[in-house]
C-alpha cells in the first residue's frame, strides 16, 4: 500500500488499499484520507448510527450520514 497526505490528521500515512465506498465519494476518501482516520470514522459512525437510530438503507438518512462523514474527515472543503 502507498502513502497519502491525510486531510484529517495532516500527516503522511498509510493509504486505504481500495475505495471504502462506491463511486466518486469512495475515490475521494481513498485519495485524501489515511487508513487510520478511516478506521476512526468507522467507530464514530457506529456510535452515530446507534445513537440516532439511523437506517442506512434509507437514502435520506444515508445522505445525512455522508454529510457528517465529510465533516468528520474534513472532506467538505475539497
Amino acid at each position: 500500500m502507498g502513502q497519502v497526505k491525510c486531510v484529517r490528521c495532516g500527516e503522511e500515512r498509510e493509504a486505504l488499499s481500495a475505495p471504502p465506498l462506491v463511486g466518486a465519494r469512495g475515490q475521494k476518501v481513498q485519495e485524501n484520507v489515511c487508513a487510520a482516520c478511516w478506521e476512526e470514522w468507522i467507530e464514530q459512525s457506529k456510535n452515530i448510527i446507534n445513537h440516532y437510530g439511523i437506517e442506512v438503507a434509507d437514502p435520506n438518512q444515508r445522505r445525512r450520514l455522508y454529510a457528517v462523514m465529510a465533516e468528520f474527515l474534513k472532506l467538505e472543503a475539497l
